[in-house]
């Protein structure tokens, strides 16, 4: 993005009116509950609704190329009318439906059918959907045996469609050249990930999708050389679009527009962790949340035959998201058998200085890595001391974050001088204005640590610093005053102030007494948003107004909380989407909206074998049916929300009565079909989980507010 003009694609204001229509519809709706027919009425036809929504987006994204990770581009014009004519048309039904849902009468049926096509995820039309309940994929052996497994179970959720255009790329001369030099650096600190994508080609090509190693490891290491100033994230595919990508990001097409206060990105991430005297016993609780439009994920449960057992969840099962680009196979949170939990990316950027910029470690990988090598937070720190700076200009570019165990954690914000002479700046504690340490950190995207002062893209005149807070900028002519990478980093400085002071104040209160339950209670606790006219609010935002938010907003692509353990049976709890759907935006932005929203979460725990977790979640799903099948009994039989909770209780039970027989068939064939099967049958006891869990929590709504939970 420059400051001269450049004419925005109307697509994009429609797809930004149709976000804010089905915001709107949201609203109405989270105003009433499951006993009021109007609430059951317009949430079935909101849900259908969000089908079309997805399959605008995607069509647009395949016009204007930042669908390319995921769909081959299609400029026609029969692709650019068919988004048009849906996002029109959901505009048109989120406007009756919010009238139909404010005025109490039942709202207008929708029709979006959608199927499956014999894979597990469905589809509307040719759209592939986001899965309701994230799925899960286990894997056991050396490396090589656990990318092929991957690959092969990727493709039984989704079809091959989901690596096809990774199958298909061709690298140009450039590209060609760039990709052994990154592999180097992955020879020398990290090994183990070049068998992986051997194994994740070899698994794809087994599946009747031909990869090579170097398309695979192409997710890992990208194709461009080190960056040179900040940019927004990778961009893989969109070589050569960079208009198209950064209109599609901003939603604006030049500086004057942004700086009136026009959509820009809700695109960021959050992490809170609290160990030792913070947590009732003593021991680490997190929750993180990862901030976009969510896309095609899977949790990998992982058993390797060197080093430890682990549960991660990148932000995108073939390693790119949707108009943000290639991410390299980030994402949080994990958590390893040795009680080790990579919380959060960390929040800062271009710390270091950029005479130390060049060639390293991913950040996707470095995570794969030391979970399952790391056997503390210390040593996870340690070990990042080891490489070079790498390319720390693009988000999760190289090495860093938030990493805790029970006795210690650390935000990794700056990796300056490593590895010949470190430097680093070195988040530990957290401190009160008086200089009390707490046993607490968290992160959001800006930089906290006060050494940190010119990370993100930092403006001449410097950021503004607060306690809880951090380093950031509420003046949007300071945020644009440079394009692109610079104007993101600092807008990722506004938005991440707030929810830092949230993160702070929240974790003070509970002091002492935080559980999993009171972290669950903290990413369901919405922020605020002032009253009166939405337009005048959104202008007061974007003029540099600020107030009370969370880390639970509408932007949440995937949250978790987590509990690890070093004695075995570590919690994973993850729920796509927000963890309650009456959660705010986090700012006068519009959210994201998604298809069978479900706002619960599933359980996996990390016991010691695949066999072990597929019996711990089967336990989990036949508790929680018990409970759900209780609590509906107790219903009237006039109750508005009856009928549509049975139908949730009965696809869980249905649910949980396949994973069982897939138990009970003893999963045959060679240890790779075994753990397909033993995948599936996993997913198979978290959907079941999700659904009962659900109708638990129409009926008996959990606490959506830590504070008041300890009361």
């Amino acid at each position: 993005m420059n400051s001269t003009s450049t004419p925005v694609d109307p697509l994009f204001d429609l797809r930004t009116a149709a976000h804010y229509a089905v915001y709107h519809a949201n609203r109405a709706l989270v105003a009433r509950d499951w006993s009021d027919p109007s609430y059951v009425s317009g949430r079935a036809s909101l849900d259908a609704l969000l089908a079309d929504l997805a399959a605008a987006k995607w069509r647009l994204g395949r016009h204007e190329g930042t669908y390319s990770a995921h769909a081959s581009n299609d400029k026609s014009s029969a692709m650019r009318e068919s988004a048009a004519g849906g996002f029109n048309r959901v505009i048109e039904a989120a406007n009756a439906i919010t009238g139909a849902v404010r005025a109490g009468r039942a709202s207008p049926s929708i029709d979006a059918p959608t199927r499956t096509d014999g894979h597990e995820v469905r589809f509307r039309e040719e759209v592939p959907l986001i899965p309701a309940i994230c799925p899960v994929v286990v894997l056991q052996g050396s490396s090589r045996d656990m990318g092929r497994q991957y690959a092969k179970q990727v493709i039984d959720i989704y079809g091959s469609w989901i690596f096809a255009q990774t199958a298909n790329r061709k690298f140009s001369d450039a590209e060609a050249r760039e990709i052994p030099r990154w592999e180097a650096e992955l020879r020398t600190h990290m090994p183990e990930m070049l068998d992986f994508a051997r194994g994740w080609a070899e698994g794809a090509s087994a599946s009747g999708l031909a990869m090579s190693y170097e398309q695979v490891l192409s997710i890992f290491t990208g194709t461009r050389p080190p960056a040179d100033a900040p940019r927004p994230l990778g961009f893989a595919f969109a070589d050569g679009n960079g208009d198209a990508t950064t209109q599609a990001y901003f939603g604006v097409g030049n500086l004057d527009a942004a700086r009136k206060g026009e959509p820009v990105p809700d695109d960021m991430c959050s992490g809170i962790c609290a160990w030792g005297e913070a947590t009732t016993d003593r021991t680490l609780v997190a929750g993180s949340s990862s901030d976009h439009d969510c896309t095609y994920q899977a949790t990998i449960v992982a058993f390797p035959d060197d080093g430890h057992a682990f549960i991660y969840t990148p932000f995108s099962a073939n390693g790119s998201i949707p108009v943000l680009g290639n991410i390299f196979m980030g994402g949080h949170p994990g958590f390893n058998s040795a009680g080790l939990a990579y919380v959060h990316h960390g929040g800062a950027n271009t710390g270091e200085p950029k005479e130390q910029w060049g060639y390293g470690v991913r950040r996707g990988p470095t995570t794969f890595h030391l979970l399952m090598n790391a056997g503390s937070a210390a040593d996870a720190r340690d070990r990042q001391l080891q490489w070079p700076v790498g390319d720390t200009a693009i988000s999760l570019g190289s090495a860093g974050g938030l990493y805790a165990d029970d006795n210690y954690g650390v935000t990794v914000e700056s990796r300056s001088g490593c590895p010949t002479n470190p430097d680093p700046v070195l988040r530990e504690l957290c401190y009160d204005a008086f200089g009390k340490p707490y046993s607490f950190l968290y992160a959001n995207n800006n930089a906290i640590d006060p050494r940190s002062s010119r990370a993100n893209g930092a403006p001449k005149a410097g950021y503004k610093y607060s306690l809880a807070g951090g380093w950031h900028t509420f003046d949007p002519q300071v945020i644009f005053s440079e394009a692109g990478g610079p104007a993101l980093r600092r807008l990722m400085t506004k938005n991440s102030e707030c929810r830092n002071r949230y993160a702070y104040r929240t974790m003070l209160a509970g002091y002492g007494s935080i559980d999993l339950d009171y972290m669950t209670a903290t990413y369901r606790c919405s922020g605020t948003l002032p009253e009166g006219n939405f337009e005048d609010v959104c202008a007061r935002w974007h003029a540099g107004e600020q107030w009370d938010c969370s880390v639970a907003h509408r932007t949440n692509a995937f949250v978790a909380v987590i509990q690890p353990s070093a004695a075995g049976g570590g919690i994973y709890r993850g729920c796509i989407g927000p963890a309650n759907r009456a959660v705010q935006v986090r700012d006068a932005g519009h959210g994201y909206y998604y298809h069978d929203e479900t706002n619960a979460f599933s359980e996996l725990r990390l016991k010691s074998s695949p066999e072990e977790v597929l019996y711990a979640a089967l336990g989990t799903a036949g508790e929680q049916a018990g409970i759900a099948e209780g609590l509906l009994g107790g219903l009237s039989r006039d109750h508005a929300g009856r009928e549509a909770l049975s139908s949730l209780l009965r696809t869980s039970q249905s649910e949980l009565a396949d994973a069982r027989r897939r138990l009970a068939a003893k999963f045959g064939g060679d240890r790779d079909a075994q753990l397909a099967g033993i995948s599936a049958a996993v997913r198979a006891a978290t959907r079941a989980q999700v659904r009962a869990a659900q109708v638990i929590e129409a009926i008996r709504p959990p606490v959506d507010d830590p504070v008041r939970l300890n009361k």
